[in-house]
């Protein structure tokens, strides 16, 4: 029998990483502007609008760490910063759903960093997977392999197996959970 499809929300928050680069965007305005003011050449309106575009940057960098996850029927969407949702992972093109573990010391190397973004990544070995309900473990091939990233920090994340080449990996704040929503989604769908 069929379950229902889900109706799952949760989020992922920036990690002392994600503060960092926040910070250090804002920072980086802040010394521009005191150095064009210390000049004084500099005309105000150009002042104004390099204060507004590193306010912005600093809250375009926010946005790709502090979002909200929708797993419904449909599949997992995104929502940047929690309110700019974007175009939906579709649930057909999902295999299955593992938990996988990134540690701290290999977070760059394995995804590229940190953040909302598309890109290669390493896949994964088979004991740093985790199954979901009574699902296996899947494996790729590949060394290397297209994902979809959200990854805000170390430790656990969801990782969804796609059918077409490109696979799913996130950090969600409770990653058991939104791994438990996906599957049901997935089941719900076949």
């Amino acid at each position: 029998m069929r379950p229902e499809a889900p109706s799952f929300t949760d989020t992922t928050r920036p990690s002392a990483v994600g503060w960092t680069r926040i910070a250090l965007t804002a920072a980086s305005g802040v010394v521009l502007l005191v150095l064009a003011l210390v000049r004084a050449t500099v005309p105000p309106p150009l002042l104004v609008a390099a204060a507004v575009l590193f306010a912005l940057l600093a809250v375009w960098t926010w946005m790709h760490h502090a979002t909200r996850i929708l797993v419904d029927g449909r599949g997992v969407t995104v929502s940047l910063g929690g309110f700019w949702p974007q175009a939906t992972w579709p649930v057909e093109d999902f295999r299955g759903v593992q938990l996988r573990e990134l540690d701290a010391t290999v977070v760059g190397v394995t995804v590229g960093g940190y953040g909302w973004r598309r890109g290669r990544a390493l896949t994964p070995a088979p004991e740093q997977l985790t199954a979901v309900g009574s699902r296996r473990t899947l494996t790729l091939a590949e060394t290397q392999a297209t994902y979809r990233l959200l990854v805000t920090r170390p430790g656990t994340q969801v990782e969804i197996v796609g059918r077409g080449g490109t696979h799913y990996l996130f950090s969600p704040t409770d990653p058991r959970s939104t791994a438990e929503a996906i599957d049901q989604a997935i089941r719900a769908r076949r």
